[in-house]
């Protein structure tokens, strides 16, 4: 499974692509992560390749203030090698920068940050990369001993895992493909050092106004049983009480549509749609879209970006129509009717990178948006039975 990354080694090890590169645009980032994945398929550290890349790893991690992304990367590259020298050295760089929360978390974030005023009682989602540089810390500590991590790196992997499990979304997944991989990967590793199979049960009593809405049991009969309970009043204000020895993963979701704001995104994109009205007995039953896009951003080429197009209730997109899109850099969508509908809701396209989020640019093209409180949910997941 390895053969086909060995090609992307130059004489040196490293690696001469920046076509995938993630958190930074960095030779030394691309090389670290195919070398973690030949390690973990795994081929042996004697391999001339890996000799080669480790070499210019090691090489690479003597370089003065290197960014985060790259020390997270180099830890956990080092770490499946069993080079515990260096290991121990990257980690204490990565403590000497990490940011330390009140709750006794830490993580670790990018030098410059995009700043967005934002209110009081919303807390958004850490950047994707910022997803990623936990994750690989944490795999780091969970993976320099390998056997049974010291009680020391369980302590710091914890306080990871504190902050981590708060980017995850309702969904169970975090900004994009390539950090919700690698934060899964390492919360699994986590979760199985950590486990305690003889720990009794724990219950949560979920309360509004004094009473008791639902009375929440967890063992390790329904331990991966995910439990929700709708909360009816919103706003409202609810209490969880937690009683018993096991470690739970409790989530509130408030789910509502709101017209985007513009963000300074690194595309353009415009879209029409033929006829441009819904006047006519035609234009209820079938058609086009027409979506230009063009990259307006700092690099000469952009990355792998998506187009996601939401579909008009009622309709379905005409299969060989998408098929042609691959020809054409002016795409034309047909939309032919699947069923008789009512009223329409709106109809959203966006544009955003496949490993990153945002910035994303939004376009409601085909009709209004209106603010819609949709849900307020309480989740309750089993996450760690926990020795802790």
């Amino acid at each position: 499974m390895g053969a086909p990354l060995l090609g992307f080694c130059d004489g040196n090890g490293c690696i001469p692509f920046s076509s995938l590169q993630g958190g930074v645009d960095s030779e030394i980032t691309l090389a670290a992560y195919i070398t973690i994945s030949l390690l973990e398929v795994p081929l042996p550290v004697t391999h001339s390749v890996l000799r080669n890349a480790l070499f210019c790893l090691e090489t690479a991690s003597q370089q003065k203030d290197l960014p985060v992304y790259t020390l997270a990367l180099l830890g956990y590259a080092f770490a499946l090698a069993h080079k515990e020298d260096k290991v121990a050295a990257i980690l204490q760089s990565l403590q000497e920068k990490a940011v330390k929360g009140d709750d006794g978390s830490i993580h670790w974030e990018r030098p410059v940050k995009p700043e967005a005023s934002q209110p009081f009682y919303y807390q958004p989602r850490a950047p994707s990369a910022e997803v990623e540089m936990a994750s690989y810390v944490l795999l780091t500590y969970l993976t320099r001993r390998p056997a049974q991590p010291h009680t020391d790196d369980l302590a710091e992997a914890t306080k990871i895992v504190t902050w981590l499990i708060k980017q995850q979304n309702p969904s169970g997944g975090f900004s994009s493909t390539q950090d919700t991989v690698v934060a899964l990967q390492a919360l699994a590793l986590y979760a199985g050092f950590t486990f305690a199979k003889n720990t009794a049960g724990t219950t949560v009593n979920l309360k509004s106004g004094g009473k008791t809405l639902r009375e929440f049991q967890v063992d390790n009969s329904n331990r991966l049983l995910l439990q929700c309970q709708a909360l009816p009043n919103v706003p409202g204000e609810y209490t969880a009480v937690v009683t018993g020895e096991s470690c739970i993963y409790l989530q509130t979701t408030l789910r509502y549509n709101v017209l985007p704001h513009p963000e300074d995104a690194p595309f353009a994109l415009t879209v029409s749609t033929i006829p441009d009205t819904c006047v006519g007995v035609k234009a209820h039953k079938e058609f086009d879209i027409a979506v230009n896009v063009s990259y307006v951003g700092k690099r000469l080429a952009s990355n792998m970006a998506i187009i996601k197009i939401k579909m008009v209730s009622g309709f379905a997109p005409n299969k060989p129509s998408v098929k042609k899109v691959m020809d054409n850099f002016y795409v034309n969508l047909f939309k032919k009717k699947a069923k008789t509908q009512g009223q329409f809701p709106p109809s959203p396209l966006r544009l955003y990178y496949y490993y990153s989020c945002h910035p994303s640019y939004y376009l409601f093209p085909l009709t209004t948006i209106t603010v819609l409180l949709v849900s307020l949910q309480f989740i309750l997941f089993y996450l760690f039975p926990s020795m802790i």
